[in-house]
């Protein structure tokens, strides 16, 4: 699809990876809908160009005239939350399933084939004997393998896939590793804690983790080629330790503690050569890609 002019909805927009996909479709030169719950938490994606359209994935009909004139949907929205609840499953459940069953019959209903669902490798069996790729062991998430977001996000996929055939869709699967950006409060925010400490000794193990905008743009190249259309790629982090990640932001962030890495040779690894080939997937170095994190979202170091 040449994305250009083209009207393209994201849901989700104004959460972390959602901005980052609303953006990097601007610079493609689509016209951006993003459809939410509530405008105003990202009010600053409408002055760069972001037309808001309310809707929540429980209201079928919202979504179905929100997604109205749109020529591809970027299914984005979900729920993910590390804190334990004892209404956890139930929230996502009703968040992630749910929302892809109302997602994917509203796209039915407004007459939109192309659909981008943003899934995650949280899906697979995680290893440390096998690189994981796009046809590894997935969990069994009807049987709540994996927690409430994993569980979950394995079932949606399989159900996109099952109403993209029932519905005739042309739909790709992104599975990106864990991802960290800008206003991100699952995993940047912890980080930002940790920067309060004096000395900063962790494991060095290798674990996948990939930047928002990398993510944002495997969209854009995965809407471009239409050859993605039926397919599930990866999109996560080299196969580096994480305690090269932390080292990066020391060098962007001077003022946090050094970090002293305890060598452990394992780690889970993540094949990403067929995304690199089809949508022109890479990773930003560290460095680079937490400069602009950073100055986005800057950090307070104030000692704990």
């Amino acid at each position: 699809m040449d994305i250009q002019g083209k009207t393209i909805a994201v849901t989700g927009a104004s959460g972390m990876i959602g901005i980052y996909i609303c953006r990097s479709l601007l610079r493609a030169g689509a016209k951006v809908v993003g459809v939410v719950r509530n405008p105003a938490k990202a009010a600053f994606l409408a002055e760069e160009g972001v037309e808001f359209r309310t809707a929540d994935l429980a209201d079928v009909e919202a979504l179905a005239e929100a997604f109205g004139g749109c020529d591809a949907i970027v299914s984005n929205a979900a729920m993910y939350v590390v804190q334990k609840s004892m209404h956890a499953w139930a929230e996502h459940e009703k968040a992630n399933l749910e929302g892809t069953r109302h997602v994917y019959e509203a796209a039915h209903r407004a007459k939109v084939q192309r659909v981008i669902q943003i899934s995650t490798f949280g899906i697979y069996r995680w290893s440390i004997f096998r690189v994981l790729d796009e046809q590894s062991p997935q969990l069994n998430g009807a049987r709540r393998q994996g927690g409430p977001y994993r569980a979950t996000k394995q079932t949606s996929e399989a159900l996109a896939w099952e109403m993209a055939r029932h519905f005739q869709l042309k739909v790709t699967s992104l599975r990106p590793t864990a991802v960290y950006g800008a206003r991100d409060f699952n995993f940047m925010r912890p980080v930002y804690r940790l920067l309060r400490l004096p000395l900063l000794p962790m494991p060095s193990i290798a674990f996948p983790i990939v930047y928002a905008g990398d993510v944002a743009d495997a969209v854009v190249g995965a809407l471009k080629n239409d050859a993605s259309i039926g397919h599930a790629y990866n999109v996560g982090g080299e196969n580096i330790q994480v305690a090269e990640f932390m080292k990066a932001l020391h060098e962007v962030v001077p003022a946090s503690p050094r970090v002293y890495a305890l060598p452990i040779p394992i780690g889970v690894k993540i094949d990403n050569s067929k995304a690199a080939r089809d949508l022109g997937f890479r990773n930003r170095p560290f460095a680079d890609a937490l400069r602009e994190v950073v100055a986005e979202d800057p950090p307070r170091l104030k000692r704990a």
